[in-house]
Formats: structure tokens, sequence, C-alpha cells
């Protein structure tokens, strides 16, 4: 009896011994997907590799950006034991709260991040601390993952033009965000193997060859000419104890921005810097810009018939339109008749509105929309506002008179400078560009002319006379060169009472150096500037040195003899091809050209004047041909360098007072 039972217990436990076997083998040799899946999941993983960001260039190929490698410091919670202890440590080691770090360490996890990008001051509190053993590496349970950062070698240099980046060195704001697809790459999700503690070891280096990393980007910046412009922003502002400022430098041919500046500023490294700061007003915040806009009008004005000695009735400084008052900017200011050169040389708010009312809303309106007014620029960047301008069946003659004189309309002040640039290049509103076309960037849109070069020229003319006696900009005007804008200072509306303040003031200035080349066309703004808010006072003289930040860096040739006035002037340094049209040049026609005036440049000089015999100038060096036009009375224009080579008129002729003559110099 005792025998059975033994040989039953036996062949009992022979068979669950055999079941056993069978089903190991069963799992151990024969498929099983979903075990499979199971192991797979243990030791296998994807992981992603991110490539180089691309670096960003200025103009000359100067760093501006690049990336630097550092440490973060990651921990696998389910390893560690004393978690609070160590949460303590932690913190004292790497400036992180301990109640963050600690609620990290309790997750029921296998990675988790502790603090991303490392300074070399943690680092070196991680090695002092006891988290390292005796070789220098990391207790079991921590681990340091090698990442990219972004660095900026200038610091705060073109920070809202160059943006910044988010811990993963993704782009968040300006040129990062704007071209991040470019910027970061082509990342690769490649298998890997991975150790106890869930990091990779193995990876698959042929699918790691499909890493690509980021082009590099070449900015239209000048970055030595954006440094001197931030150092001058930087002291205007604080001179006139203002919030703020803003300056924009481009080349009007080509619409290439060579300095863009805000202030205040911020650095890109500083992760913390508010957003108010980090935002690139130049392109994001709209502003009225005052009189800078009568330029704009008188354009308009010129284009369909007026002549820059047409006048309108001053009304000796104030007059009301639908029971409200119209009045220059001081009161001291009671001017009668105003011609349109007058009204941009002393700015007068009356004469502007007059000229807006007899030009009425569908001329007018038509020239701010030629000028690109109401839409954005085309340039690309993020955060750029298109501004606006009332709907035309809004516009009563008290809207017409406002925008007149630069009130009523809501603009940027990149279109104010790409506006500025149309008068100065002949009549093209150009697409303004931050990218350095390389072949890979595709072009902008192609210039549209708006107006002939005869208007432009006539412009150029009338704002010459601000920057000269008598005229609001100037403080604008730098020795040596003929300089041409316009000041603005228009009140800011009160975002309580929605009313204009009359304590908040934005103050500008636009113009250019004219006769040279690159044609450079700069904006300059100051923000609620305390005690004096003219713009004669305050952007006017941040126009100056900017000025002559933009004359020493790009080179440009002095025209003006510093020991000479500035009329007659003195021309240099230009091809026959490259020189502007005479100020009575004929209008250009185009189906794009706003209507023009017709006539000739006799019609321009009033008859009955005098005549002069045009002398020979042949062989004569410019400073004898300044002694020579000494006393004559008539306009002039020289060409290249050297000494004269050919005129016209031919010596001999008689000419009426007023009348041009054309100089070409070349090197003996």
């Amino acid at each position: 009896m005792l025998k059975s039972r033994f040989t039953a217990l036996m062949l009992s436990c022979f068979f669950l011994a055999s079941c056993i076997l069978l089903r190991a083998a069963y799992i151990q040799i024969l498929s099983n997907p979903r075990l499979e899946a199971m192991a797979r999941r243990q030791y296998l993983s994807r992981s992603l590799i991110r490539p180089q960001r691309g670096p960003l260039l200025d103009r000359n190929g100067e760093p501006l950006v690049v990336n630097m490698e550092t440490s973060s410091l990651a921990a696998n919670p389910n390893s560690l034991v004393n978690k609070r202890a160590l949460a303590r440590l932690l913190s004292r080691c790497t400036d992180v709260p301990f109640s963050k770090i600690f609620h990290k360490l309790s997750e029921n996890r296998e990675f988790v991040w502790i603090k991303r990008h490392l300074s070399d001051s943690e680092l070196r509190r991680l090695k002092k601390s006891h988290l390292t053993d005796s070789g220098g590496d990391l207790v079991e349970g921590f681990f340091l993952v090698k990442e990219s950062d972004r660095v900026y070698p200038h610091g705060a240099l073109a920070s809202h033009v160059l943006g910044s980046v988010n811990v993963d060195v993704e782009g968040v704001e300006g040129v990062e965000l704007w071209l991040n697809d470019r910027l970061r790459g082509r990342v690769a999700s490649v298998q890997a193997i991975k150790d106890a503690l869930g990091r990779p070891t193995f990876i698959d280096a042929v699918a790691a060859k499909s890493v690509q990393d980021g082009e590099p980007v070449t900015l239209t910046l000048d970055a030595s000419l954006q440094y001197e412009v931030e150092q001058s922003l930087k002291l205007a502002v604080q001179k006139a104890r203002a919030r703020g400022g803003s300056v924009i430098v481009m080349n009007a041919d080509s619409g290439e921005i060579l300095a863009m500046a805000n202030e205040p500023g911020f650095n890109p490294s500083d992760k913390a810097a508010p957003a108010s700061q980090r935002r690139n007003r130049a392109l994001t915040d709209g502003y009225e810009p005052g009189s800078t806009l009568k330029a704009m009008l008188a354009a308009s004005a010129i284009s369909h018939g007026w002549k820059m000695s047409d006048e309108v009735w001053g009304e000796h400084g104030s007059f009301i339109i639908q029971k409200h008052k119209i009045s220059e900017a001081e009161a001291k200011e009671k001017f009668e008749w105003v011609s349109l050169k007058k009204m941009l040389k002393v700015s007068s708010n009356v004469a502007a509105a007059k000229v807006a009312l007899k030009l009425g809303t569908e001329k007018y309106l038509r020239t701010l929309r030629l000028f690109g007014f109401g839409s954005k620029t085309g340039l690309g960047f993020p955060g750029e506002i298109a501004g606006r301008i009332p709907k035309k069946k809004d516009w009563q003659p008290l809207t017409l008179a406002n925008i007149g004189f630069g009130q009523g309309i809501l603009v940027t002040p990149l279109q104010m400078v790409r506006a500025y640039g149309a008068i100065l290049n002949g009549g093209l509103l150009v697409q303004p560009s931050i990218l350095k076309n390389s072949g890979q960037v595709p072009t902008g849109e192609p210039p549209v002319r708006i107006f002939s070069q005869r208007v432009s020229h006539e412009l150029i003319d009338a704002l010459e006379s601000v920057t000269e006696e008598g005229g609001t900009g100037v403080k604008a005007a730098l020795p040596g060169f003929r300089v041409a804008g316009k000041t603005g200072t228009a009140q800011m509306v009160d975002s309580e009472t929605g009313r204009y303040s009359r304590e908040k003031y934005i103050a500008s200035f636009i113009g250019f150096p004219v006769g040279i080349e690159p044609k450079i066309v700069i904006f300059t703004s100051i923000v609620e500037p305390k005690g004096s808010y003219y713009a004669s006072e305050t952007a006017a003289p941040l126009f100056k040195e900017v000025l002559a930040a933009a004359a020493n860096r790009c080179s440009l040739p002095v025209n003006l003899p510093l020991n000479l006035s500035r009329d007659p002037v003195l021309v240099r340094g230009e091809s026959i091809a490259d020189r502007v049209q005479t100020r009575q040049a004929a209008p250009e026609t185009s189906p794009d050209v706003l209507a023009q005036a017709g006539g000739s440049a006799d019609e321009s000089v009033a008859g009955g004047l005098s005549h002069d015999i045009v002398p020979s100038f042949q062989g004569l060096t410019p400073r004898e041909v300044l002694r020579e036009f000494k006393g004559r009375r008539f306009r002039w224009e020289m060409i290249g360098s050297g000494v004269v080579t050919s005129q016209t008129p031919p010596p001999g002729k008689s000419l009426v007072e007023g009348s041009t003559i054309r100089l070409i110099l070349s090197e003996p």
C-alpha cells in the first residue's frame, strides 16, 4: 500500500516536471510574439539623435549665434533611496527648489530631468558634493547627459532680430523661430540597446548617418554697425529719460537691413527675460507717424499735378473743421501762405491738413496704399503687423485732415523706413530683407515703381531743406554730408482714456544722406521722452549719431566740403549710370506710376529772369569749379572725381538763372 502511494507520487512529480519542461521548451524555443515584444521593450528603444543647430552669421561671416556642448543632470528615481536628503543636496548644487526636485525623485519612473544645461559653477558644486565617487563619476541612479545649447558671443547684440530658443533648443522667437526648420536640421530616430538604467548604449550607426545638421544662416545685419547703433540708441533713451526707442538702417536699393535695434533690449541667454522686452517692436508695434507722413502727402500732391511752389493758406496757425481745432505744434507758429516745400521744412500741420483736403480721400488713400501702409512688408519675420488705415467709408473731412499730418493712421517703423527708401531710390518700393541671399534663400518680390524719379528729386530737395537753417531737423545734419529727412512728433493714445495724451509722445526722424552710394535710409524713434519731447531735440540728434556710424562703417564718401556752405554741393564717387536725374527731369511713364503733372524744365522758372553765359569748366578741379560758381545762380551737378572732362550745356550758351549745369569728371 505504501509502495503504491510512493509510486503514484513519483509519477505525479514526473508528470508535473514534464509539463513544466514542455512549457519551458515551448516558451524558450517556439515563437511567442507577445513575449518577444515584452523582451524588446526591456532592452530595445528608439532614440532621437538631434543634429547640430545651424549658426547665425552677420553679412561678413561674423558668428552671432553658435552651439556649445553642455551637460544636463538626470536621475532614475526607482534606484534611489533617502530621496529627501538627496533632494536637499541637489537643491544646493543646482539652485533648483527642494520641493521641485523632491517631487521628481518621488515619481515612479526610470528617468527624470533634474536640471538641463548646467553651468560650470553647478558642475563644480556637483563634483565637490557627495554625489560623486572617488573616480569623479556620479553615484548610481544619477547621470550626466551631453546636450547642445545656443551661445551668443556678443551677448544682447541684435537680440530682437536673433530671438531665442527653449531648453530643447527649439526656436521660440525671432529668426530662431522663423527659420527653425532650417536651423535645427533633420532629426533621426534610431534603434538602441538600453542598459539597466534605461540609458541608450549601442546605437544603430547606419541609421544615425541620416542625421543632417542645420543650415548656417547669413543675415544682412552688420555686427559692427549694429553695435554702434545699439550704443547710440541706449544713450539717447537714457538722455531723454524715455521708455524706449528703435532704430533701423536699410539699404534703399536692395532693401537689406543693415541694423535693427530696440531699447530696452535683452540677453537671449536669459530665459527669464520678460516678454515685453523680447518682441521686435520695430515690426510688431504700430504707432502714429506724425509729421514724417507729410512726405507721403507731398509725394501724392506732386504726383497729382502740384508743384513744390504751390501754396495753401496757413490760417495764422489754426482753423476749425467739423467743430475740431487743428493747430500748429507751437502757438508761436502763425504761418500765412505755405508752399509744399515750406510745409515740409517747418512741419506745418495746418498746411498739411489743407493739402490733404484739397487732394481728397480717393487720391491720398491710393497713395498711402501704394506706399505699402496697411499691409505687411513681406519681410516674413514672425509677429510683424500690417498697421491700419481707416476704411474708406469711415473717412470724414476731419479724418482726412488728421491723416494729412500723420494722426489717425497706424504704421510700423519698418513701413516708414521702406517708404522713405522709395523717395531716395527714385520711386521704387522695395521689399525689406533680413536674410542675405546666398542662392539658397529665395529672393523677395521685385521692386514696384510707385512714382517717378521727378517726384523723387523734388521730394529730396524739399527734405534737404528740413536739415538746413530754419528747418525742424537741423540737429540731424552731419558735417560733410547733404542730409535729407523729416521730423515727426506724434501724440500717443492714452490706454485709460482712449484720447490723445498731452504727456506721452513718440518722436521720430527718418532721413538719408543725399548723392552718395550706397543709398542708406535711417529711422530713429524715441518713445515717451521726458522734458523736451520734440523730435528735433531727441530723434534728430540720434539720427546724426547713427548716420556717423553708418558713414564710417559703410565708407560713405563725404560729398560736402567741410569748410564750405552746403549750397552748391560737391558730389563725388558716382558713375554716370548710378547718378539720378536732375530735378527738372521729365517724368517717367509707367502704368504703376501715380498721375503726373506735365511740363518742362523751363516752366519751373518764372519768365523775365536774368540770363548768364555758361563758362568753360574744362580741366578744372572740384575746388576750382566751386570758386567759378561763386556768385552765379546756377544749379549744378558733378559726376565722378578728378577734373572736368565734359559739361552740359557747352561753354558760351546763354542760360536763365536756376538752370542746371552737369559736369562730368574723370581722373587725369
